[in-house]
């Protein structure tokens, strides 16, 4: 009988261990970046903002577990190993930052900052989630960490992207986007549905088929220009 009670008793406190073990790890929370560090990081180039000396980018927070039901801290640090800027010269930021009871999520603005350097190189700049009482970093099938490349280079514009690509502009070049710019008016297609990246890749399709009956062919590097969409 004794030995059955004591095995009783184990189970119940194998069974406690393994309850408080699930607590414990079910109220942890994890803070993670939307975007990621390696296919999803963002590249910003003054190029584009050609009157500015700063500009500032929004990078979105979520976390997963328990719901914040009472404002908890957090904490967002350069990660100095992987990035090439200098933060108060080149970017700045708040690293602490507080989340805000009931939320699901919360933005950190990183300010990069045009120097002449930028003219003619490309700097980066990696930021990194640090575990606090109120969040852990992850977890890490999610963005530990978020990835900023920035210059005042001409380079290709973030909606510029694979999609835009194969369907209808092709690869990027500073000299189509010129005729993009001048054909279309616009410069900048971010958010645009399916009909509205048709109209104006097929107005510089037509730009470009125009200038050809021309007798004026426009040349992107030695090749004629050309644009993938159909139409």
């Amino acid at each position: 009988m004794r030995y059955i009670i004591i095995l009783l008793v184990a189970v119940a406190l194998l069974g406690a261990c393994s309850e408080d073990k699930f607590t414990t790890y079910d109220s942890t929370r994890f803070l993670y970046f939307t975007k990621g560090i390696t296919a999803d990081s963002i590249t910003e180039s003054f190029f584009f903002y050609p009157d500015k000396n700063t500009h500032d980018i929004s990078l979105e927070l979520l976390f997963a577990g328990n719901p914040v039901t009472s404002d908890v801290a957090y904490r967002v640090d350069v990660d100095e190993s992987l990035t090439t800027a200098v933060k108060g010269t080149d970017f700045d930021y708040e690293p602490n930052g507080t989340w805000r009871a009931g939320k699901e999520r919360d933005t950190l603005v990183l300010k990069l900052i045009k120097t002449p350097k930028l003219d003619n190189q490309m700097f980066r700049v990696v930021l990194k989630i640090t575990p606090t009482d109120g969040f852990e970093a992850g977890p890490t099938a999610n963005a530990r960490s978020q990835r900023v490349v920035f210059t005042s280079k001409a380079i290709a514009p973030t909606w510029w992207d694979a999609h835009i690509v194969r369907y209808y502009l092709g690869p990027y070049s500073d000299a189509k986007y010129a005729e993009f710019i001048e054909a279309t008016g616009i410069s900048d297609m971010t958010g645009f549905g399916a009909t509205e990246l048709r109209y104006y890749s097929l107005k510089l399709k037509y730009h470009l088929l125009n200038q050809k009956n021309a007798g004026n062919p426009v040349m992107d590097g030695g090749a004629e220009m050309s644009v993938p969409i159909v139409g």
